[in-house]
């Protein structure tokens, strides 16, 4: 009897060791995915660990990971329904949690949603490292909204000041805006759309091709060859309205670089990522 016990002993501890073997082979893929941005499968790998774990603050982290690396794979609502789970499991990294909720959802356009969470750690006895992350990505959220006031308010709450991010707001406000409108109507002269958005290079090419087509056009009417009127006629509406078009889209594109550079100058690289030597812990390191 005692040598069956024994031998049940044995495999028990054999089956134990090769499950922490395998979890220790599963949380070293996913370093290495999240490593090389692989941010999708690393995500994959973050949530089959936390499926595997009955420990409940290491749940809470992989978890976390897996809402992390789906943010960066720009799969916002797999990040969240991730954050749902880490809450679950580990309330205590409330801190964490918000930090990312409102990352995520400033990048996924949702400036409303990102400052619930940002607000409240930007107004709490949290530390000035968190406190300093979080009023940056707020300043920005409101220069999104184009909520100066409350742009310049959020940044004076961060513990370091910062002149350079109060004098982008400043020239942010006083810079103004393409219509997309006006430049798709001035797209009907080709190239002069994309001229209206500073984007002379595109102009030039939309006036020489459309040039091009016209006298293509004409000098196969003069030699009565149809066929070839009706291909460069072709291709003389497509340029055109890609005149038209381009002259809409160039205009959004000016207006989405100015916010982007203006972000930039307020956040002046400040940011935070997980230390992924540290997990199963979850150790934020933030960059100024």
């Amino acid at each position: 009897m005692w040598i069956a016990g024994f031998a049940s002993l044995l495999i028990l501890l054999a089956l134990g060791g090769r499950a922490e073997a395998g979890s220790d082979t599963s949380l070293t893929l996913a370093r290495s995915l999240a490593a090389s941005d692989d941010h999708a499968q690393a995500a994959l790998e973050f949530r089959r660990l936390a499926l595997n774990t009955a420990d409940r603050s290491e749940q809470g982290t992989y978890y976390w990971m897996a809402g992390y690396e789906y943010g960066k794979a720009g799969r916002f609502d797999q990040a969240e329904k991730m954050m749902d789970q880490a809450e679950d499991a580990a309330p205590a990294m409330e801190t964490e949690i918000y930090l990312l909720r409102g990352e995520n959802n400033r990048r996924r356009g949702r400036p409303r949603e990102a400052a619930f969470y940002l607000e409240s750690l930007v107004s709490s006895n949290k530390p000035a490292t968190v406190r300093s992350a979080a009023a940056r990505q707020l300043t920005a959220v409101r220069l999104q909204t184009r909520d100066f006031a409350g742009a310049r308010q959020a940044l004076s709450t961060a513990p370091v000041p910062s002149e350079k991010g109060m004098a982008a707001i400043e020239a942010y406000e006083k810079g103004r805006d393409k219509s997309p409108t006006v430049g798709g109507l001035l797209g009907l002269i080709p190239g002069l759309g994309y001229a209206y958005s500073g984007e002379y290079a595109n102009a030039s090419r939309s006036l020489i091709l459309n040039a091009l087509c016209i006298w293509g056009i004409a000098s196969f009417a003069e030699d009565e060859v149809w066929g070839g009127v009706a291909v460069v006629g072709f291709a003389e509406i497509t340029f055109y309205t890609g005149s038209v078009y381009g002259g809409a889209d160039a205009a959004f594109r000016y207006n989405r670089d100015r916010l982007e550079s203006s972000t930039r100058l307020i956040e002046e690289r400040a940011g935070f990522r997980p230390d992924l030597s540290a997990l199963p812990l979850l150790n934020l390191r933030f960059e100024f």
